[in-house]
């Protein structure tokens, strides 16, 4: 598997298929930046954790906090993310889910899963995302449900294991007919200082999709990942947190968030989302 920095010399550029002519940049229509070809033979377990920059240890919690627009109105925001032991079989890969629980106004508005992959040189790919919203505590519909590649996604790198000031833009993941999401450097090595304490080495990726990538810049500091979003011109919802706490959690602990996401795939299977979910293998819990 090639990094990112190495891909760009092999690939003519940037693909939305096998007969793509989208520009090397990334721009246009369907347009996402530099892809790495996704081979299965190339993975490796996750629980690994070989990417300092986004870890992917199963038990590690982030809580982060900060504001959100809704309706226009900024309210306080806060996401609770927590790495998991499920592991599910997407596309041939084992990937490892990420819980998130987000409240708006002290309460639950979203619930949700993040399907993560590690490669052979840690690169850190998404290959899927489960998303429930929530309203006065009760489920009201399903905002996301994606696995793999079955309707033609390009699967992508969310966090490669190496990034310079001159890694050409790369992408994150493409619906077909839509601009795919890139990140692409804005800052690496430098200090930054949140709430939860200062980080040396930081580097700050800019993400978005690939006709507007100015909707965020994330700050990814080794050995904890994120720790710090800051919107840009392209944000629609402007959000802004920081990183207020980073624990690893108790047996008990990760026992009740793995088991929490085999509930929501459990859901998804049997209501929310079954033509997704339905005929897919059931995630199981990593020994």
């Amino acid at each position: 598997m090639a990094t990112i920095a190495a891909a760009v010399v092999a690939l003519t550029g940037c693909t939305a298929g096998p007969d793509s002519s989208a520009s090397p940049d990334g721009g246009g229509s369907g347009g996402c930046g530099t892809e790495v070809p996704f081979d299965a033979q190339n993975f490796v377990d996750p629980t690994l954790n070989t990417n300092p920059y986004y870890p992917t240890k199963p038990g590690l919690q982030w809580v982060r906090g900060g504001s959100t627009l809704v309706g226009g109105r900024e309210v306080p925001y806060e996401v609770i993310s927590t790495m998991t032991d499920v592991i599910r079989i997407i596309d041939g890969v084992p990937a490892i889910a990420m819980l998130d629980e987000g409240t708006d106004s002290g309460e639950i508005n979203q619930v949700g899963i993040d399907y993560f992959a590690l490669d052979r040189d840690g690169n850190v790919w998404i290959l899927g995302a489960y998303t429930e919203d929530y309203e006065g505590g009760e489920y009201t519909n399903t905002e996301d449900a994606w696995l793999g590649a079955a309707e033609g996604q390009t699967l992508g790198i969310l966090a490669p294991a190496e990034v310079t000031i001159d890694t050409p833009m790369w992408c994150i993941g493409e619906i077909p007919g839509e601009d795919g999401e890139v990140g692409m450097p804005a800052e690496v090595g430098v200090q930054e200082c949140v709430a939860f304490g200062c980080y040396d080495d930081v580097r700050v990726v800019q993400e978005g999709t690939a006709g507007a990538p100015d909707n965020e810049n994330k700050y990814y500091a080794p050995g904890v990942g994120v720790i710090k979003n800051v919107p840009l011109d392209a944000s629609i919802h402007k959000d802004r947190f920081e990183l207020l706490n980073f624990v690893e959690l108790s047996p008990s602990g990760l026992t009740e968030a793995s088991n929490l996401v085999l509930d929501l795939e459990a859901h998804a299977r049997e209501s929310a989302a079954p033509d997704v979910y339905g005929s897919e293998p059931v995630s199981t819990r990593a020994e």
